[in-house]
């Protein structure tokens, strides 16, 4: 009977009991590795390896283990416990969750084996993926378990993703290195701005490419459409050198990161995936998709073959994230920490700042056009290059680019005063040479004030002192894109559009604290100021910043003669002020059609909820007795001291 139970390999000769022990035996002949990781890309031959590799994946940071292979006592347990391995008491809410302020959720039925030891369901949760503008999706990003972590992903790309549908434009005969030539431009037409779409917290949705046939010229057999509006041709033997370029770079950083191993063939891999064609396709779909939310880079003038190697990197990577090709992604994303680690290797960049020659810069300095141009467009690639890793690289990365690569982000900026940068009020665009240093000015004050935003996005999520301080700041907000998306002073005149000089950010966020017997003026000087949604996004973040440095983080908050009342008032005026304007602003937005155009800061209604709710939780704590300067439990790293100050 046993002879005949047994089931034989017909390769090799070895028996096994069981036929599926046959079948995962088998799969070592024919090389078949069915399992992979999705973080990694690793491939595994064995279910069971491949759920003992995610406790130990590296690129899997915080992000939650498959459930199909999650182990834990998914049967009994609640999410949060079967997610930590921890024992879990089977109630809802369980104890350890309420002890760490967590949100208990049982996604499987609990199996009991009488009445009695059915739990009983604790109160309903709301879906916080629901209401992608909450407050609950604001701190809790697209599930409990992932806070703020995924990049924006589309629901629907565009058709025209891929280096695929670029291929036609390539020559006949192969590429060979050599020494990269003049490029050469062929102008057409010009292109109405698209539509802005909301991309911070709310699902992407882009429209196709369309076809621009404006006074078309067919371009030479060695020229590629080039920028997001086709009305530019590059010389395609150009664009082969500068990807050649990138290539021999990253594989050299590659070999000197993890010394003395070499690099992983899975790497070297993804290297090769940056082709002319490739690298073209994804800096226009960084241009089709994330530019609308937050222009600071000219388009009308970019070269990608002889812009700064940081800012082709980081734009190629950004826009290389809403590629529909899964597998090129992944590649990219696998690359992401080499890049970082490339640009951070940078005279000037590193630490190593005062070195001979290299050092930036500062404002009024002599200095050439080009060279200023140069410094600006690496100071945009690096910031970019954070922007990218804090959403979308490994919880490692995220760290590092927030505790130290932005850092060093912002010491540059101090060394350049970027801080105190804005446009001269006599300044006037006569030529071409003017409109150029107007835009160069203008992308760094757009740099500036992302930049500051970030800054206090981080102190919002992370409970982190600003790195710019608020008696440094002298920067207007940005000027209208309608200008800085003009190509040439020609374009200028054409379209009779003029910059005009806008207020500043200081003056704006001072006008919100009006007393009410000013109020009235002083909304009247902020509705001239023609103040619109990403100007209120950016005057609700330092609304929260200071709202939290003046209650939960203010020592003398807690003094028995604070009075929480006179405390709190003028920042209630403000949140006041603040939400009548954008409510005026958001009434003409929707009765002009404007409203779905916005990108994300259409969000800036849920950080002022926000600020709403940290004002009313201030508020309670002082009078229920119990005092707002009691310790605020919860891990910052997760943004989890705010979800316990929105619970009180």
């Amino acid at each position: 009977m046993e002879a005949q139970s047994l089931s034989t390999c017909n390769q090799c000769g070895k028996k096994f009991q069981r036929k599926a022990h046959l079948l995962r035996h088998q799969q070592q002949h024919s090389g078949d590795r069915p399992y992979s990781c999705k973080f990694c890309s690793k491939t595994f031959k064995r279910s069971d390896v491949l759920r003992d590799h995610f406790s130990r994946c590296e690129r899997r940071g915080n992000s939650a283990i498959p459930s199909s292979l999650e182990r834990g006592r998914k049967r009994h347990a609640c999410d949060e416990c079967s997610r930590l391995k921890v024992k879990c008491d089977n109630n809802v809410p369980c104890r350890k969750c309420t002890e760490f302020g967590r949100k208990c959720v049982k996604s499987r039925a609990t199996v009991a084996s009488s009445p009695e030891e059915t739990a009983t369901p604790g109160p309903p949760t709301p879906d916080t993926g629901s209401d992608r503008n909450s407050i609950g999706f604001l701190l809790n990003g697209t599930g409990e378990t992932d806070f703020m972590r995924e990049f924006p992903k589309s629901t629907t790309l565009s058709p025209n993703n891929r280096a695929a549908d670029f291929a036609s434009m390539a020559v006949e005969n192969r590429f060979e290195p050599a020494a990269a030539g003049p490029s050469m431009y062929q102008a057409y037409g010009q292109t109405p701005p698209e539509n802005n779409l909301d991309v911070m917290l709310s699902q992407l949705e882009f429209a196709t490419f369309e076809q621009r046939t404006n006074n078309w010229q067919m371009p030479g057999e060695n020229m590629m459409s080039w920028s997001g509006q086709d009305s530019l041709f590059v010389d395609r033997t150009a664009m082969d050198q500068r990807a050649f370029d990138i290539r021999e770079k990253l594989k050299y950083t590659a070999a000197t990161l993890n010394p003395p191993h070499p690099p992983s063939k899975e790497l070297l891999d993804a290297i090769e995936l940056i082709t002319a064609d490739n690298f073209a396709a994804y800096i226009k779909l960084y241009f089709r998709h994330w530019h609308k939310h937050a222009p600071m880079v000219h388009e009308a003038t970019f070269n990608p073959t002889t812009a700064a190697l940081p800012l082709v990197l980081a734009l190629m990577s950004l826009g290389g994230m809403y590629s529909k090709e899964g597998g090129d992604v992944e590649k990219l994303k696998m690359l992401l920490d080499t890049m970082e680690a490339y640009m951070f290797s940078i005279p000037g960049l590193n630490d190593e700042y005062d070195l001979p020659g290299r050092t930036y810069v500062r404002q009024g300095e002599d200095a050439s056009p080009e060279w200023q141009q140069y410094q600006l467009e690496e100071l945009q690639g690096i910031y970019l290059m954070v922007i990218l890793q804090y959403w979308t690289g490994n919880h490692t990365a995220r760290m590092r680019v927030r505790q130290q690569r932005f850092c060093r982000v912002v010491a540059i900026f101090h060394h350049l005063e970027l801080q105190t940068v804005q446009h001269s009020q006599n300044f006037l665009i006569k030529d071409q040479a003017s409109f150029r240093t107007w835009i160069r000015k203008e992308s760094s004050i757009r740099l500036m004030t992302m930049a500051l935003m970030l800054d206090n996005s981080f102190g919002i999520f992370h409970n982190v002192t600003p790195r710019f301080q608020w008696a440094e700041l002298d920067v207007p907000f940005q000027s209208d894109d309608r200008f800085f998306c003009l190509a040439s002073y020609d374009a200028m005149l054409t379209s009779k559009l003029a910059p005009v000089p806008r207020m500043k950010i200081k003056d704006a966020f001072l006008l919100l604290f009006s007393p009410p017997e000013t109020r009235e003026r002083d909304l009247e000087i902020l509705r001239q100021g023609q103040l619109n949604a990403l100007d209120m996004q950016m005057l609700i973040h330092f609304l929260y910043t200071h709202l939290w440095a003046a209650t939960f983080s203010n020592p003398l908050a807690s003094l028995p003669s604070t009075s929480i009342p006179s405390l709190l008032a003028p920042f209630k005026a403000a949140m006041s002020a603040w939400k009548y304007l954008w409510d005026e602003i958001k009434s003409v937005s929707l009765e002009r059609g404007e409203w779905n155009k916005l990108g994300f800061q259409r969000t800036a209604e849920g950080y002022f909820e926000a600020v709403k709710e940290v004002a009313e939780g201030f508020e309670k704590r002082g009078a229920g007795g119990s005092g707002p300067g009691r310790g605020i439990k919860g891990d910052c790293e997760k943004g989890l001291h705010l979800r316990h100050i929105l619970s009180f």
